[in-house]
């Protein structure tokens, strides 16, 4: 059972952990920006890991993240999330809560109206879940690529490691209402390599709204 909330634990708190860094960093020559402040809705309701004869969990809250651009080609973001989660009678249900603080650089691949950026950063992760705390770090890479004058996509990869080891992949979309507030959208695939175990996978998925400072 210790095994198994623990996979829980990490599993469930990768949801916590902002995957795609979207949206601008702050020179009149980019399309993209670095900073801004974001809420989103998180949901997702199956787990591939047979507990009890049901991999059913629902699961949803609300993330706010924010990021910061310090320098051209440096920010920093942080994010705070609470999920409320309906796991099998067997384990009861449960709040997770996490903190994220990071730090990282950006380099544009392809400059003008259809700017492409790569990114790379290094987190500090805390995750409380089932009365204990967890502290961790992250290592995330991705790609932002502004693909109409309204529309960002963008995707990544991030190593999460709470004790067991995850990697967590992302695609996400930002839609531009006006150029401030902007809409969104991203979809989150966890794989965990579990000590117990135990190896769950799941998908998440959030929508929710930006505020873009230029």
């Amino acid at each position: 059972m210790r095994n198994i909330k623990k996979s829980l634990s990490s599993a469930l708190g990768l949801a916590l952990v902002p995957v795609a860094l979207s949206s601008g960093i702050a020179n009149a020559a980019d399309k993209l920006s670095y900073s801004y402040l974001e809420a989103e809705y998180v949901f997702g309701d199956e787990l591939d890991l047979d507990i009890g004869g049901n991999d059913k969990f629902d699961v949803d809250g609300t993330r706010f993240k924010g990021s910061a651009g310090l320098t051209d080609n440096v920010f920093a973001w942080g994010s705070s999330t609470s999920l409320d989660v309906d796991l099998p009678s067997a384990l009861g249900d449960t709040n997770f809560d996490s903190q994220s603080l990071g730090i990282g650089g950006n380099f544009t691949l392809m400059p003008g109206a259809r700017q492409l950026d790569a990114w790379g950063g290094v987190s500090y992760e805390r995750l409380d879940a089932f009365g204990e705390t967890d502290d961790g770090y992250g290592l995330s890479a991705g790609l932002r690529w502004a693909a109409l004058e309204v529309l960002e996509l963008n995707a990544s990869a991030s190593l999460r490691d709470y004790d067991d080891e995850a990697w967590v992949y992302g695609v996400g979309a930002v839609y531009s209402a006006t150029p401030q507030l902007g809409l969104v959208a991203n979809w989150e695939r966890w794989e965990i390599d579990s000590d117990g175990g135990i190896d769950p996978e799941m998908d998440i998925f959030s929508v929710g709204a930006r505020w873009t400072f230029r």
